[in-house]
Parts: structure tokens; C-alpha cells; sequence
């Protein structure tokens, strides 16, 4: 037990002494994974026996210091007991760098979604544009790679299409 508290304190301070690489013209690798949906437009199904899995991958350079254009593209599975839910989404957006380690984002994205009851042979096609905002951490464990848990929100401008939770990413800084 110690010795897990031990480490991550040395997690901790060796990532406030890492200055973040978010001087103008450095890149960003983002990939992303998400599991962790809080709520969102279904919160009212079964969540007993639902999987449910979203992986992206965000890159881009930054215009100026701590400010960051970024572009991205994602899927996500969603599978409960009477339905399942597949999409792929299209984002950009820029990130900034509040205090060199913790960020903001905010983009403008596209998901195709195909929805399939199980019980019918007809899937149906939705396409959702919705504005997404991001709070997040980046903490470094070596010179220029980090561990980035972030908070999500989603908004739909097509049909309230809502979502939020919690993802988690790698940040490659070169």
C-alpha cells in the first residue's frame, strides 16, 4: 500500500515539473478511449446489459502558445438489450492550455449514426452536428508524452441529441 502511494506521488510531482510542449508550431497526437458515458439522450434504457465503447483519434499544431487547432475523427459502439448503435463522427476544434497542464476545448463535430432494433431488419440513419466542450488534465510522465482524462459534453443542434462523461487519452507532444 505504501508503496502505490509512494509512486503516485512521484507520478505527481514529476508531472508539475515537466513543462508542457505547447509552444507555437510543436504538434499534438491525441488518441482517445471512451466507456464511461455518464448520461445523455438514453439514460432512461437498460443499462444492465449494455456495452458500450467509443475510440478517436485527435491531431493538430498549435497556432500560437498554449492554443491549439485540432482535428479528429472517432466510432462508437453501443450495444443494450433491444438495440445497437454504431457511428463514426468527424470533429475540429481548438484546445487551450490554462495553466500549461490543464485545458479547454471546444469543437464542432458530425456523427452518422446507424441504429438497428433487433427485433427489425430495418436500420435506420441519423446524421447529428453538434458542438462538444472538453475539460481535461494533461499529466506527463515523460518529457513529451502524457495521460489526458478529460470531461465531455456533447450538444446536438438537430434533435437535442445530448451526452456527456468521461474519456481518457494519451497526448504525444513533438
Amino acid at each position: 500500500m505504501s508503496k502505490k502511494i509512494i509512486i503516485i506521488t512521484c507520478l505527481i510531482c514529476l508531472s508539475f515539473s515537466i513543462s508542457a510542449q505547447t509552444e507555437r508550431g510543436h504538434w499534438l497526437l491525441n488518441p482517445q478511449f471512451t466507456a464511461f458515458d455518464l448520461s445523455g439522450t438514453n439514460n432512461d434504457l437498460d443499462k444492465d446489459n449494455r456495452f458500450k465503447l467509443g475510440m478517436g483519434f485527435k491531431g493538430g499544431n498549435f497556432l500560437c502558445d498554449r492554443l491549439a487547432l485540432l482535428v479528429g475523427v472517432g466510432f462508437k459502439v453501443d450495444r443494450q438489450n433491444d438495440y445497437k448503435d454504431n457511428s463514426i463522427n468527424l470533429n475540429t476544434g481548438l484546445r487551450y492550455y490554462l495553466f500549461s497542464k490543464l485545458y479547454l476545448s471546444a469543437e464542432l463535430g458530425y456523427d452518422k449514426v446507424w441504429l438497428r432494433e433487433y427485433s427489425s431488419n430495418i436500420t435506420r440513419k441519423r446524421d447529428y452536428f453538434y458542438f462538444g466542450a472538453d475539460l481535461g488534465y494533461s499529466i506527463f510522465v515523460s518529457q513529451n508524452v502524457a495521460i489526458e482524462p478529460d470531461v465531455y459534453w456533447k450538444y446536438s443542434f438537430t434533435d437535442r441529441r445530448n451526452e456527456y462523461g468521461f474519456k481518457i487519452g494519451i497526448g504525444v507532444f513533438f
